[in-house]
């Protein structure tokens, strides 16, 4: 038998599955020697399990799951996960709920007690429903604040006529606050039994000890029948004719949907419909990127089958301004229907299997992943069943794909949402209407995808390289022109390269800014030897993912590929950093996403305010303005600046190249020196640091939304500052679960769903941030809470306990981070930016264990003076969901 591509992940005999005497089964999969390991719960509960008067009481139950036993309090769940260096999330979906640990593989035994604690013993607490009740609603403002949820939820109302899958799936308020802890006792007694549930351990423990620690803490949990109560089915048959439905909101740019039905998870078309989704959307080289994007249509566009168990839905979705909507709409609609009429060759198709064949093993990277992906699908009758899936999809050819969408994906079938600002012209007055404005003048097709014969390398410049130093498994090379190589092995199926380079977005001036960043995109899009299309079709075809962007300090290019493909890899990375064509119609493609872009940020309830703020914060400084620029400096972009600054910046840079692979560091260094000849290095312009307001600066803009959103700034340390240490710790004791913010403004005051501190480093600057999310006459108490809380880190010492169970959880969050080797490459390339020595990656642990509770409050004296503050609100108008 052929080998199948998951044996590279699960070999034979490497993942033990055993059922508990209850019902309950486990699956584990020991690996060896990563430090880490990941207990993963899956429940076969979700919201096609809720009957209608109790709509959303899955993810209400999810949200009491850690809210208390009778042997641990409430937030006692999270702080015990932390002391352990553990992580700790769950998510509802519409077939099952899942919670998931990952923590230091010498805290297995005490994430295990606790996981199996709350799982066999969560009390569901009258008051603390109550008070978590009002918590839920608030992150059902948040979603309902979200232009593409919004979107999304209603297109899968508009498919469906009487299955649950129309239910807005988080509930509604009122539907909500009738919730009773009689009835959440009811929904997780019933459904989390041993025989509905799975347990996934993944990592660095052996399946013996495993399997006796799964027997030990769950084996005496009871079993019994689940009762479940279906909801009504969908008829087979509707009325042909597309749907159509239409909303406006205060959003700036347009959401705008297609959606079919489509068969269950197992239906034999399914995986191909999944392939044919990455043929319209996956990649640079897709059907839609190059129709729609390229185009300057839409600024995204994206196509899914998504099948949680018993339906399947097909969704295109594209955000574009609302003058594009129609001629996004018509590009998208004509693809599919060029699909469904057998407009497909093979290579389009080989790309799209190649693309698939990556992404999984990308997921599959981490103990996390794998753990996730054993549960799911032995919740589905047997984790081997994955591996059948991802066979079925490699195995489609273009005939299939057009048999499939023929069938699934017909006009007839189809639905359109189109959710668009309130200013804007309507869309259409009727489905009569859309229909017709979706089949006006057809589109030009794009050229088909094609097997290209390989580029010719240019081999000018020196192919010498030299080894400089080793800082234990890390070590340090220089080309011929004497620019850095830095490689760490790393045991995983994809290599990862990348050139970074210093400066950038803090080399701009206000006249230019947004240069760097729209010149890391243009880059991507064809060199001096490869159109675009050839470019995008050469990289997906080795399964790759090439990328760049660019931050406040700094640029890169990347290109992670099945360990097999890194010659080609690099080669293309080569191309793009050394030779982009910058060709005019490429400008102006990416100019015009940039400019979408700008206008989206102002529909995120998170990244406007906090981009407010931080104009106010550091002013005219680089620092203080978007590395997208503005439209005024974007508009002032030409092809010929790009090639400038790239000239400037790109190529003679202080940068380093960083690899990260399971290969030999010699003969990879060689491949990357051979090819990277024609970089050298320099040392970019010194930047000033930013001054910061000397008084309180508060700026609000008022919206039509469901929640206020609060951003608030404080002077921090910078990057290179040693107190970026007891920052990171004081983030841990006041952030995320189990912090003291967390738990006096969410679990306490109920005031927020989103409640978040953490420092912001810059090179030459820093700040922290305070966030909230709150319906706006909550706004007060919740600015009132930060406050309170910043002026108590201020005037009195973290706890021994806090200290502790920060610095456990910082080290292990770093040793679970560092699994996968996209994060290892993002570690060595900002040590060496910041002109640390690789040493310092390795003393990590060391220098967290070496802050004390003195340094926690020195930095927050020194930052947290509410009259040095800077706060941004956008004050919602306030509306029930």
């Amino acid at each position: 038998m052929n080998p199948r591509l998951l044996d590279s992940v699960f070999p034979a005999g490497s993942v033990v599955r055993e059922t508990l005497p209850n019902g309950l089964r486990v699956v584990v999969r020991p690996k060896s020697g990563c430090g880490v390991v990941a207990i993963v719960t899956y429940v076969g509960a979700g919201y096609f399990d809720e009957t209608d008067d109790v709509s959303g009481i899955a993810h209400v139950l999810e949200h009491m799951y850690f809210k208390g036993t009778p042997t641990r309090g409430v937030g006692e769940i999270a702080r015990a996960t932390k002391a352990s260096g553990g992580l700790l999330n769950a998510a509802t979906i519409y077939d099952h709920t899942h919670y998931y640990t990952v923590l230091p593989a010498n805290g297995f035994e005490a994430g295990m007690e606790i996981q199996a604690d709350a799982y066999a013993n969560s009390l569901i607490d009258r008051g603390e429903l109550g008070r978590e009740l009002e918590v839920i609603i608030e992150e059902a403002k948040r979603k309902s604040d979200t232009p593409t949820a919004v979107a999304t939820e209603t297109l899968f109302a508009l498919l469906h006529d009487t299955h649950r899958m129309r239910r807005w799936r988080i509930g509604r308020e009122p539907g909500l606050r009738a919730l009773t802890r009689d009835k959440v006792l009811g929904f997780y007694q019933n459904f989390y039994r041993p025989r509905n549930t799975v347990l996934s351990i993944v990592g660095d423990v052996k399946a013996g000890h495993a399997i006796a620690e799964a027997m030990r803490r769950y084996g005496a949990v009871p079993d019994q029948p689940v009762v479940r109560t279906p909801g009504p089915t969908e008829a087979s048959a509707r009325a042909p004719g597309l749907r159509y439905q239409e909303l406006d909101g205060d959003v700036q740019q347009s959401e705008v949907l297609l959606g079919w039905r489509t068969p269950e998870l197992t239906h034999a078309d399914t995986p191909v419909l999944n392939l044919a989704s990455v043929v319209l959307s996956g990649g640079r080289a897709s059907r839609l990127f190059r129709a729609v994007r390229d185009r300057r249509l839409a600024s995204s566009i994206s196509a899914w089958n998504y099948t949680p168990t018993e339906l399947g839905v097909f969704v295109v979705h594209a955000t574009a301004r609302p003058e594009r909507a129609t001629s996004t709409l018509r590009a998208a609609w004509d693809q599919v229907e060029r699909m469904r009429e057998g407009d497909l060759g093979a290579p389009e198709v080989q790309r799209a299997r190649r693309m698939v064949s990556s992404q999984w093993l990308r997921g599959l990277e981490t103990v996390d992943g794998q753990a996730n992906h054993l549960a799911a699908w032995e919740l589905m009758g047997g984790w081997e069943r994955g591996s059948d899936y991802l066979e079925a999809i490699l195995d489609a050819d273009a005939q299939a794909v057009g048999r499939v969408t023929q069938r699934w994906l017909a006009p007839e079938r189809a639905a359109l949402l189109v959710y668009r600002p309130s200013s804007a012209t309507p869309f259409a007055s009727s489905a009569d209407e859309a229909i017709t404005m979706l089949t006006g003048d057809r589109p030009d097709p794009v050229d088909p995808v094609t097997l290209t014969q390989p580029v010719a390398v240019v081999k000018g410049g020196s192919c010498a390289w030299r080894l400089e130093r080793r800082h234990g498994d890390i070590s340090v090379y220089r080309t011929g022109t004497g620019v850095p190589i830095v490689f760490q092995r790393a045991r995983s199926p994809i290599a990862h390269v990348g050139w970074f380079v210093n400066g950038g977005a803090l080399q701009e001036g206000a006249a230019n800014a947004g240069v760097t960043s729209l010149m890391t995109r243009v880059a991507l899009r064809g060199t001096e030897r490869r159109s675009a299309k050839q470019l995008a079709e050469d990289v997906e075809f080795a399964g790759g993912a090439l990328g760049g962007s660019a931050a406040a300090d700094g640029f890169q290019w990347t290109v992670s590929v099945p360990v097999a493909r890194f010659d080609d890899a690099v080669e293309l990375l080569a191309d793009v950093v050394q030779r982009p064509a910058f060709r005019d119609d490429a400008v102006e493609s990416e100019r015009a996403v940039a400019l979408a872009e700008l206008a989206a940020i102002r529909d995120d309830m998170f990244r406007w305010p906090l981009r407010l703020a931080t104009e106010v914060a550091w002013g005219d400084h680089p620092y203080g303005r978007s590395v997208l620029g503005v439209a005024a400096s974007l508009g002032r972009l030409d092809a010929d600046a790009l090639r400038a600054w790239h000239e400037a910046q790109a190529v003679a840079a202080e940068g380093v190249i960083v690899c990260v692979a399971d290969l030999d560091a010699d003969d990879a260094v060689g491949a990357i020196a051979r090819r990277f000849s024609e970089l050298t290095p320099r040392t970019v312009r010194a930047v000033p640091a930013p001054a910061w307001p000397a008084g309180p600066v508060q700026r609000t803009e008022s919206r039509d939304k469901a929640q206020s959103a609060l951003a608030m700034l404080f002077p921090g340390p910078a990057r290179g500052d040693d107190h970026r240490f007891a920052a990171s710790l004081l983030s841990g004791v006041a952030s995320g679960l189990g912090g003291r913010f967390f738990e006096e403004l969410r679990d306490r005051q109920s005031l927020a769903y989103t409640v978040m501190v953490t420092p912001v480093l810059r090179r030459h600057a820093g700040a922290f941030l305070g966030y909230i999310a709150t319906s706006p006459e909550k706004a007060e108490a919740a600015r009132a809470g930060f406050l309170g809380q910043f002026a108590r880190l201020c005037s009195e010492p973290v706890t021994e306990r806090e200290l502790q169970q920060a610095k456990t959880f910082a080290v292990g969050y770093n040793a679970i981070r560092r699994e996968a080797a996209s994060a290892i490459m993002g570690d060595l390339a900002d040590a060496w930016m910041c002109g640390d020595s690789m040493d310092d990656i390795a003393r990590y642990d060391e220098r967290i264990h070496a802050v004390t509770a003195a340094n926690i409050q020195m930095v927050a004296q020194a930052s947290f003076d509410p009259a040095r503050r800077v706060e941004s609100m956008i004050r919602g108008a306030g509306r029930a969901v």
